[in-house]
């Protein structure tokens, strides 16, 4: 995402005042017009009248020529102090300066032992404290971004395969999404899984996945990061659109679309913020932005552009990722900066606030851990092998467990051959032998259905259809059977996934259980050709309608003040009855 110039003017006229512009007219741009670097549109009697009351954009239109080509800033940089231009790549690439002699930097009040400011060759960038007084320099975040297109190209720069590799715990999610990932939806349709008010999944909607869908957790013991993929597998449902939570979108034959989909933001609902409240939950205020919304779809445009950047083998560790992005100016602004600096903020345990109230608050908060957090997503969907250690208590924050997010413990990735799949670098996949090998026993004379052996796919599906008595028994009843069959086509499929999980031919007793099913939904229809009229108590109406010769082939029937009519007639009813003086408003 290139920054556009009138972006960038609006940064440096933010960034820098008058005052200061000419004091970096003095000290540098003076030179650089003498040189024919910059200011070849103005004369030299334009450049005698240039003072410090000489208008703001003058000096703005100078420092903008600075940056115009990566030619000129080129010649112009190495004509710096090497220690600006020291300071001019560290902002670019590291982010701020810290500052630990003052001395080197500020200028004393004269006559006085007191800071006044910076020296004059340092006013390109602005001072700044931290909350334990420590100094630093920094920049406006556009004029970095600015920056990085004309500077030389760190390491980080580029993707590079992590060889020193330092994790605690790693998991490869694939062949476990490939299992049970029809298995997963199944659970959320049944209703299974509930959002406390503050977007997190309850705590007994965890436990009950967790055990039903035998997920093989990324921590153990680690108290609040014990159902993390179980949670993260969870709140995927509550992202998806309406239309998409059905079970074609997780059959394992549209995987990779799903996924695609996922990642191009067509599966995502596209009003309000879902994605933040969901998986970024600690950021609060979100319901006070009233004029821009999500920014998600832009964001996932990134994040798949580097993930086909990745090697087909080797890890990549997620900072490089994260620079990868950053450094080549990616959209990453998840929302706006500005509504969050207006109306986000993070509860502390203290039960203080802490504000985001400038850039790097923004990366820190923001950037770094909706990355990671997209990662760990694609990594529970088996897209990527995830290598990771604890979360750490975040700098700055007083936080219940010490940490901002759950996922910030994330360290490297690596493409699965699921991945691989998915982002078209191989042209197939192998979904293996999907079939569990427990059996299934029909009883002949009673609707019992008993699994012999462990199938929780199976178990789960028929859980859909029938109650569950044992812990491999199931009573089918034509009640819950048709509990979410709204029509024959719905009770027909539902017939079909039966057979195909018994898998063998019924007996004779399920055959006529499901026959007469079929017959009873056929036994009552509705019709769409009826009109029903209602009628007043008008005597001389009902004596009309119940002697006029006229009408008795046009009426189907009368009863209780109701007539009905079907619609091919609905106007001859309608004429018979203006000639008795009766208008009917249809």
């Amino acid at each position: 995402m290139a920054i556009s110039k009138e972006r960038f003017r609006e940064a440096l006229d933010m960034f820098y005042s008058r005052e200061t512009l000419f004091k970096l007219y003095n000290r540098y741009f003076l030179d650089w017009i003498a040189e024919g670097y910059i200011g070849s549109n103005l004369g030299l009697f334009e450049v005698s009248l240039i003072s410090e009351n000489s208008n703001k954009q003058t000096f703005l239109d100078l420092m903008e020529q600075m940056f115009s080509k990566e030619e000129v800033f080129n010649t112009i940089f190495e004509t710096l102090p090497e220690e600006v231009r020291k300071i001019f790549v560290h902002l670019a690439w590291d982010g701020r300066y810290n500052i630990t002699d003052r001395e080197e930097y500020l200028s004393k009040e004269e006559g006085y032992n007191v800071y006044r400011g910076l020296k004059d060759e340092y006013l390109f960038f602005k001072l700044g404290e931290n909350g334990k007084k420590e100094g630093y320099l920094h920049l406006h975040n556009d004029i970095v971004r600015m920056l990085r297109k004309l500077l030389p190209k760190p390491k980080e720069y580029y993707i590079n395969v992590n060889r020193g590799k330092s994790y605690a715990y790693s998991k490869n999610n694939e062949r476990e999404v490939v299992e049970k990932f029809p298995l997963y939806y199944n659970f959320y349709s049944q209703g299974n899984l509930s959002l406390s008010s503050s977007n997190k999944i309850l705590k007994e909607s965890k436990r009950n996945m967790y055990k039903y869908c035998s997920i093989d957790e990324y921590y153990k013991d680690s108290k609040d990061l014990d159902y993390l993929k179980t949670e993260t597998l969870g709140l995927f449902f509550f992202l998806i659109k309406e239309e998409y939570l059905i079970p074609e979108t997780f059959r394992l034959d549209n995987y990779k679309d799903t996924v695609n989909k996922l990642l191009s933001g067509e599966l995502i609902k596209d009003d309000g913020y879902h994605y933040t409240s969901l998986y970024l939950n600690y950021l609060k205020g979100l319901r006070n932005i009233w004029k821009n919304g999500e920014n998600i779809k832009r964001c996932l445009e990134s994040i798949r552009r580097v993930l086909m950047e990745l090697p087909d083998e080797g890890m990549v560790g997620v900072d490089n990722i994260i620079k990868y992005l950053v450094y080549r100016d990616e959209f990453l602004e998840i929302i706006n900066p500005q509504d969050v600096y207006d109306y986000i903020y993070i509860n502390e345990a203290n039960y203080g606030r802490t504000r985001i109230g400038n850039y790097d608050s923004y990366y820190g908060y923001i950037t770094e851990p909706f990355v990671k957090s997209i990662l760990f997503l694609l990594g529970t969907l088996g897209v990527i092998e995830v290598y990771y250690d604890t979360p750490c208590a975040s700098e700055g924050l007083y936080l219940k467990n010490g940490y901002l997010s759950k996922y910030d413990g994330l360290k490297y990735v690596a493409l699965t051959d699921l991945g691989k799949y998915v982002l078209g670098k191989v042209d197939t996949y192998d979904f293996g032998d999907d079939k569990e090998e427990a059996e299934i026993y029909l009883d002949e004379d009673r609707p019992i259905l008993s699994i012999i052996g462990e199938a929780p796919i199976k178990s789960m599906l028929l859980e859909r259809m029938a109650t569950r008595i044992g812990p491999n028994k199931f009573k089918f009843t034509r009640e819950v059977f048709l509990k979410d069959v709204e029509e024959l086509e719905k009770l027909e499929e539902k017939i079909a996934e039966f057979r195909k999980i018994v898998g063998t031919s019924l007996p004779e007793y399920w055959e006529d259980f499901f026959r007469e099913l079929q017959s009873k939904a056929k036994a009552i229809r509705k019709v769409d050709d009826i009109v029903v009229l209602q009628l007043s108590h008008d005597r001389e109406l009902i004596n009309i309608i119940g002697k006029s010769e006229e009408l008795k082939g046009l009426i189907l029937k009368a009863e209780g003040f109701y007539i009905l009519v079907r619609e091919e007639n609905k106007e001859k009813v309608v004429d018979i009855l203006k000639k008795y003086g009766y208008f009917i408003s249809l």
